[in-house]
């Protein structure tokens, strides 16, 4: 699940559509098809090419139903914040929605974002409301009373120390003389040529950064042939492998990609490291509270609709 403002929201604009057949009622409240649909609709988008074309009907009606499920799992939330008097304020909704507006362009760029996702801004500022009312009910019934100790970290440090590590990086510059995919063999080994003169200036002491502006064929080589910082999975399995062998300092023989034929000088190293108990305490506590509130909204839910009348419309 994400982690939004409303634990449980897959889309904005979720508000009540009354010109549609219920799908389901919750204490007697109503689930629009079209609340429904729109939602499936976000959903189906966001998963798209993950399923096969073979399994795309099976695909969908799982979604319809995790979809209702989940919906009916928001208006027993916004039912217990209307019961428990923690609506949030009109001042606080307005507030939220400025905020938003002042992320878009205009107000106008706002608008027509919100009324592209099949919504009216009334509807939009209706379904922010009733997110920002569920918060204030997360807040106040589980995440206040949630404390994570030092030993729970002390716990989670020890178990997980691999996933500790910061990632290996290496900050390197490379000279690029291409070949065209299918060159023939003269292109080839005239490329081949050129790096291995260039290579034996380098070696001789001749200023790399130089080098590869004065030769490199890659985007790069305007900047000195400047890579950067890039971690394992970044770059071209060859390339990648004779970077992460290279100590700062150190340059490559020529190496062979789909790109060209390369030379590529290491300057420096970072990461690999296991990062201390004392550094990873704040980001540890903060997951484990993460993963307790969810656990929490949950249990909440499940309460809720073991006392809940919750009936189910769809396809009757």
């Amino acid at each position: 699940m994400r982690r939004e403002i409303f634990i449980f929201a897959l889309a904005a604009g979720l508000a009540q559509t009354a010109i549609a057949e219920p799908v389901a009622k919750v204490n007697g409240e109503e689930i629009s098809q079209a609340t429904l649909q729109m939602t499936i609709d976000a959903t189906l988008q966001q998963t798209r090419g993950q399923a096969s074309e073979a399994t795309d009907s099976e695909h969908t009606k799982q979604v319809q139903q995790q979809v209702l499920d989940l919906l009916i799992s928001q208006q027993l939330l916004w039912q217990e914040a209307k019961n428990k008097d923690l609506v949030a304020p009109d001042e606080e909704v307005d507030q939220a929605l400025a905020q938003m507006k002042d992320r878009a362009k205009s107000e106008e760029e706002f608008k027509r974002r919100v009324e592209q996702s099949g919504v009216t801004v009334e509807a939009y500022r209706e379904d922010l409301k009733r997110r920002l009312s569920v918060q204030r009910l997360v807040d106040e019934d589980i995440t206040k009373d949630i404390a994570i100790s030092d030993q729970e970290v002390d716990d989670f440090y020890n178990a997980n120390t691999e996933q500790m590590k910061r990632p290996e990086e290496v900050h390197a510059r490379h000279i690029l003389i291409k070949v065209e995919s299918g060159a023939d063999e003269a292109a080839d080994k005239a490329a081949t040529e050129k790096i291995e003169e260039i290579l034996v200036e380098a070696k001789g002491g001749a200023d790399f950064a130089e080098l590869a502006k004065k030769h490199s064929q890659g985007p790069s080589g305007p900047q000195g042939g400047d890579l950067g910082f890039f971690g394992r999975g970044r770059m071209v399995p060859a390339f990648e492998q004779a970077a992460f062998a290279l100590q700062p300092g150190e340059l490559s023989e020529a190496v062979r990609t789909q790109f060209g034929y390369h030379i590529i000088k290491s300057e420096e190293r970072r990461g690999g490291d296991t990062v201390s108990k004392e550094d990873a305490a704040a980001r540890i506590r903060a997951y484990l509270q993460r993963q307790k509130v969810q656990q929490g909204v949950q249990d909440l839910v499940q309460e809720l609709r073991n006392k809940a009348d919750i009936e189910i419309l769809l396809g009757s």
